[in-house]
């Protein structure tokens, strides 16, 4: 039963994956995604992405310090990812900027 729940699990992030989950096409608020994302889909989208393609495809963030700080700049997103280990919604995903594009992602 278990594997079953993870191997559909697996299937429709892998079916996400190649869509556009984007609904909301201004830029100035979060974008209203259609389904959570896993955490891996999250990352592939903005890892080593620019500030740009994040706003493209996620709208501005929550949160944002949008100042580089001793962490570097981080922008907070709510409500987006989830954790496919134990299927739960994360409530914020943030990235981290490092010379101009993402370097890391911390899920809580």
């Amino acid at each position: 039963m278990k594997n079953i729940f993870l191997i559909s699990l697996l299937a429709a992030a892998l079916a996400l994956s190649g869509c556009d989950q984007v609904s909301n096409t201004d830029t100035s608020a979060p974008k209203v995604l259609a389904q959570k994302l896993s955490r891996d889909a999250f990352t592939k989208l903005v890892m080593g992405k620019p500030d740009t393609v994040v706003v493209e495809k996620f709208g501005q963030p929550y949160l944002n310090n949008n100042y580089a700080g001793q962490f570097g700049i981080l922008w907070t997103y709510k409500d987006i990812t989830f954790d496919p280990a134990s299927g739960k919604p994360d409530q914020f995903a943030t990235v981290v900027f490092e010379n101009g594009v993402v370097a890391k992602v911390v899920f809580k």
